[in-house]
């Protein structure tokens, strides 16, 4: 089972920030889980939410405010006065970091509030450039942003995510017709008979965001092939045990 470190390392260090991916870094895990959006004037953000109110010392969209403007936010302090200094970072900072390790990457568009005009094409032109395309995988909620991110680079790996396939209609249909690697379902949903359809149609089935051992080793028990978790050095204690 391969572990993700949600938003970087993010149970020690601020959510989606560089001091998060770096101890992500240092303890190796299999890839890192990270967000994007796009600033006023189409910079790739990384950040979790729409806003950066919960995550920064701003108040207000994203999408409202350019790059500059994001810069001046303290992205650390809400989580401890350690990192005070920490930024919002763009998906370049990151690309730069993980580029020279054996990592790979999880980038969730976060398409599914707001559009955001030809960020498939901005975010795939940036794994291009910086020779990414075979070490990422593109998820989101937001299925017509899968089918562009194909029909712009068909040989991208993507991951449709969803938190209960039972209330997604169709939903073998539709995944079928996406053309995805894998399905990001919430732990609580994923079964052993999820499992194993997965396995027949030749899927992957990665969950997120168990955090607790009992629910990362029950995971582990019933095939999962990989976990989304906070606590990604937990996790590799209980897949190595």
């Amino acid at each position: 089972m391969k572990v993700f470190a949600h938003r970087g390392l993010s149970s020690i260090a601020p959510e989606n920030t560089m001091a998060a991916f770096e101890r992500a870094i240092v303890i190796n895990v299999d890839g890192i889980e990270t967000d994007v959006q796009l600033s006023r004037d189409g910079k790739i953000v990384i950040c979790h939410d729409e806003k950066v109110d919960r995550t920064t010392n701003g108040r207000g969209y994203i999408k409202d405010f350019s790059w500059e403007e994001l810069q001046a936010f303290d992205a650390g302090s809400w989580f401890s006065p350690e990192f005070a200094k920490a930024r919002i970072p763009g998906l370049e900072d990151l690309l730069n970091l993980v580029r020279k390790t054996d990592l790979c990457l999880n980038i969730e568009l976060k398409t599914d509030k707001f559009f955001y005009p030809q960020i498939e094409e901005k975010v795939l032109e940036l794994l291009e450039k910086y020779d990414f395309v075979d070490r990422v995988r593109i998820s989101s909620f937001n299925y017509e942003s899968l089918l562009k991110v194909k029909a712009i680079l068909p040989q991208i790996e993507t991951a449709a995510i969803m938190k209960d396939p039972n209330l997604v209609s169709n939903f073998w249909d539709q995944i079928s017709d996406l053309t995805v690697k894998a399905i990001h379902p919430s732990y609580q949903y994923v079964t052993t008979e999820l499992i194993d359809e997965a396995r027949k149609r030749g899927l992957e089935v990665n969950a997120w965001t168990p955090n607790q051992p009992e629910e990362i080793r029950h995971l582990l028990k019933i095939g999962t092939h990989g976990v989304i978790t906070d606590f990604p050095d937990r996790a590799q204690c209980i897949v190595g045990a």
